[in-house]
């Protein structure tokens, strides 16, 4: 599911310190950091880290202590959308990574550290179970795909799974973000969206 508008187009230059306000500067920070055994206050009011059993919602999103998780980092197939396996049959493919999803979870705890909220109110993070990258084993077996609009940190596990041809880079599909804008497989209904032209070239 969507997270919020692309941050493409931001400079990447980084500008040289001012070193008049260095001092001042760092004072201010001394004067906000914890002292020893304190709690570091929490970004934007959000926790550190949740944690706990998960309900898997769809691939990239799970529900842990009655609050949504939206995986950073990663795209997966809507509950609801098609793709074609390696014997160009339909399935539905984003009900097959959500239940890989969960038997991978296996009711063990999940953790995730906290980035930020979306616009839809869910926390933004990175999650992990039995110390492994959720993420990354999402991406690696072809039941997600590197979100690159907000994280270039999993796309050289999606590089591996389509080499391997791991999950749904077995067949054919349509990206998850091109999925919810109304672009559909040949052989699927065509949505309002490609009968107006949205997807012509």
């Amino acid at each position: 599911m969507g997270q919020e508008p692309s941050k493409h187009g931001r400079s990447g230059r980084w500008n040289a310190p001012i070193l008049w306000a260095a001092p001042a500067l760092l004072g201010v920070a001394m004067a906000l950091a914890p002292m020893d055994g304190e709690a570091a206050p929490s970004r934007k009011g959000l926790p550190a880290s949740i944690a706990g059993t998960a309900s898997v919602i769809d691939a990239d999103t799970l529900e842990i202590n009655r609050e949504r998780v939206r995986l950073t980092g990663v795209d997966a197939p809507e509950s609801g959308q098609k793709c074609l396996d390696a014997k160009h049959r339909f399935v539905r493919c984003g009900s097959i990574a959500a239940n890989a999803l969960d038997a991978w979870i296996n009711r063990n705890p999940v953790t995730c550290a906290i980035e930020d909220r979306d616009r839809y109110g869910r926390f933004i993070g990175k999650c992990s179970v039995r110390g492994a990258n959720m993420q990354e084993w999402l991406v690696t077996n072809g039941h997600a795909l590197a979100y690159r609009n907000y994280s270039t940190a999993y796309v050289s596990a999606e590089l591996k799974a389509r080499k391997a041809k791991a999950g749904i880079w077995a067949g054919e599909f349509i990206s998850p973000w091109d999925w919810r804008q109304g672009l559909r497989l040949d052989g699927e209904a065509p949505t309002k969206a490609m009968t107006n032209g949205k997807f012509s070239d």
